[in-house]
């Protein structure tokens, strides 16, 4: 049976490592794809749970930090992304 993508997408994350390491792979990752440009924005703030689709989301309302850049994601990479944990992303 196939895992969905954010079952791989989830399993990835949980393999980083805390702390800053992340910040400079989202920077190379923004290289090797020619953006121009990268922001990143910390928001401090939490959000109220009262409308959200299910209990286990409460823990994801905040802080929260944002990463932009400029490169065009293509038709490739989304394929890339759907084959991410298989035996080749590329």
């Amino acid at each position: 049976p196939s895992e969905s993508i954010t079952r791989r997408l989830r399993h990835i994350l949980e393999l980083y490592p805390e702390g800053p390491s992340i910040l400079s792979e989202l920077i190379q990752n923004a290289d090797d794809a020619r953006a121009s440009t990268v922001k990143i924005m910390f928001n401090m703030r939490s959000y109220g749970t009262s409308s959200l689709l299910g209990p286990k989301m409460a823990g994801w309302q905040g802080p929260s930090m944002y990463v932009y850049n400029d490169a065009t994601f293509s038709e490739r990479d989304f394929q890339n992304l759907a084959r991410i944990g298989q035996a080749s992303k590329l």
